[in-house]
């Protein structure tokens, strides 16, 4: 999506109530409200509905498949700061981060600040339902990105708002969340090492049977048959 095309392609806010679509051709704003038996705390409810309602709302303001790039409002995003660490304390770090959301899945990215870094996490599959069925009436998704990181709160997609997204297009397609890992909850470090300690037991345990076994062959070969 290059300069020469920046006017020709759609944004869509993703907020913890609704989806607004901004079409950056007329320069309009459309606005789905998510209902509760829909979408309740960025909880996907019922997909099926959920997939039908964004076909028909795509048909009612007959829009045209063209390139998009998805924004998520703070209100849709999980993120942390976290200061320059050794790796394996990082690495915890984003393990407890993860797995505290409440979310069985999350798409999640990792952005390198000036000093730290910025983890930002997402529930998958509300992200991933909108963004498939978009997909599926022809649309192409370039990025899917925070608004953290556009340089804006994005609230609205109001003219002004769309046209900052519209000059951080090669930005936002650097930092799109779309190419990041899709994971399940990771188990809590404190489970991770209960389970560790309990593996060794059961492998010592294991292997001192297999010792007594082969101890008692040899016993056999060694002493002498006896009438």
């Amino acid at each position: 999506m290059g300069n020469e095309s920046n006017k020709n392609f759609g944004i869509i806010l993703i907020d913890r109530s609704r989806m607004e679509y901004f079409d950056m051709n007329v320069k309009k704003q459309m606005v789905f409200n998510f209902s509760p038996n829909l979408v309740r705390d960025l909880e996907v409810i019922n997909r099926i509905d959920l997939e039908k309602q964004i076909i028909l709302f795509i048909n009612f303001y007959k829009l045209n498949p063209q390139s998009l790039v998805i924004v998520l409002s703070e209100e849709v995003i999980f993120e942390i700061l976290v200061d320059e660490v050794s790796d394996s304390q990082f690495e915890l770090t984003l393990n407890n981060f993860l797995y505290h959301l409440p979310f069985e899945e999350t798409i999640h990215k990792i952005y390198r600040q000036p000093k730290g870094y910025r983890i930002v996490a997402v529930n998958k599959d509300l992200i991933e339902t909108i963004r498939h069925m978009f997909i599926k009436m022809g649309f192409y998704v370039e990025a899917i990105v925070p608004t953290s990181i556009i340089g804006i709160n994005v609230k609205t997609l109001d003219l002004a708002a769309a046209n900052f997204i519209s000059a951080k297009l090669n930005m936002i397609k650097d930092q799109t969340l779309v190419t990041s890992q899709i994971q399940s909850k990771p188990k809590n470090p404190e489970e991770k090492q209960v389970f560790g300690i309990k593996r060794v037991f059961i492998l010592l345990t294991f292997f001192s049977l297999l010792l007594i076994l082969l101890l008692f062959m040899l016993y056999r070969q060694t002493t002498p048959f006896r009438l």
